[in-house]
């Protein structure tokens, strides 16, 4: 698969949707993590469970919105 088709499957709208709130989410982790443990905050050790499980699940949902396209763009240049 070439990088043209990938930019193509990347510029699906709701890639963008999950790229656009799963960085934002996966960044609050870290950050959380850090702080919480840098202060001495248990609080926001929940925070990062919280945060760290909506980030893994909108990674997840990302990798497979990806092969989906993926494959159906396989599928389509196959019957052309």
């Amino acid at each position: 698969m070439s990088s043209l088709d990938r930019k193509q499957i990347r510029s699906d709208k709701w890639m963008q949707r999950l790229m656009k709130t799963g960085i934002p989410v996966a960044i609050v982790s870290a950050l959380s993590l850090w702080i919480g443990w840098w202060l001495k905050i248990p609080g926001l050790g929940q925070v990062f469970i919280v945060t760290a499980s909506i980030a893994l699940a909108i990674g997840m949902l990302y990798n497979v919105r990806f092969v989906y396209l993926s494959v159906r763009q396989l599928k389509a240049k196959e019957k052309s």
